[in-house]
């Protein structure tokens, strides 16, 4: 496994949709330049860095083109694929990941990988005059969960059609924003991801915000087990449940590309 790198799509089961990531297994300790160095060149929304520990446990650390950061689950899922389906890791058993946020685990459920994240609580919060600059449509309720803002619009046609201010979003507290609304036909609610901070302007499916949005559509719908979808350009799905404190992201992975990554 030493050396490999692989090319994956995230929360879909097609080529070229979802979120795409590079995954990048580890023969020997880095930099902190050289990974930046490393994820800015293969300039993905996400480059893991897969470290073994031994057995069925892994290191894992998450950059964009322009930062680390703490949590991704499109990242973390890209890798569970990769280790399931190269033969790294026995399908039979659980996944640990060592993480600088906490232990996170992955199962395998048939073809499906099962992540269980943190929920993150939101918390009601008012629309503010700053809310209001960063989308020039009618907020229909806001809430702050734990480290960035949901912003609750009337209907999935007007998230589909935002166009948020980048700018804006820049200066508020968190990485980035979550729009969302009800959803129909299928999914419960949908959603988009803006995080120009770190440097993604539009995420295409974001496993962390869900763990948000599964809190904030919780409370409203009154349920524990959801379908979503994230309405970017590339598209994706994500089943949602609701687990005490903590929350499983279920959803679908591909390989792309793998090849060798020289020194």
């Amino acid at each position: 496994m030493n050396n490999r790198i692989y090319f994956i799509n995230a929360f879909s089961k097609e080529k070229f949709k979802g979120n795409p990531a590079a995954i990048v297994f580890m023969s020997e300790k880095r930099s902190e330049e050289w990974l930046k160095s490393l994820a800015a060149e293969l300039n993905q929304p996400i480059t893991t860095f897969i470290t073994p520990k031994g057995g069925n446990s892994y290191q894992l650390r998450w950059f964009t083109p322009t930062n680390e950061i703490d949590l991704c689950g499109h990242g973390t899922l890209g890798a569970a694929h990769i280790l399931w389906s190269e033969g790294f890791s026995s399908s039979e058993s659980a996944i640990n990941f060592y993480t600088q946020t906490g232990l996170l685990r992955s199962e395998l459920l048939g073809q499906q990988i099962i992540l269980k994240f943190d929920i993150k609580e939101s918390t009601k919060t008012e629309v503010t005059e700053t809310l209001k600059r960063v989308i020039q449509l009618p907020i229909k309720d806001a809430a702050w969960a734990e480290d960035r803002y949901i912003l609750e619009l009337e209907n999935q046609h007007l998230v589909h059609k935002a166009v948020p201010n980048l700018e804006a979003i820049k200066e508020l507290d968190g990485p980035g924003i979550i729009i969302t609304s009800i959803g129909s036909d299928k999914y419960d609610f949908v959603s988009r991801v803006f995080a120009p901070k770190i440097g993604i302007n539009e995420d295409y499916v974001t496993g962390s915000a869900h763990c948000a949005l599964a809190s904030y559509w919780g409370y409203r719908l009154n349920k524990k087990e959801f379908m979503a979808y994230q309405d970017s350009k590339r598209g994706g799905e994500i089943k949602l449940k609701i687990m005490g404190e903590k929350v499983e992201l279920i959803g679908d992975c591909i390989t792309l590309l793998k090849g060798e990554l020289y020194n």
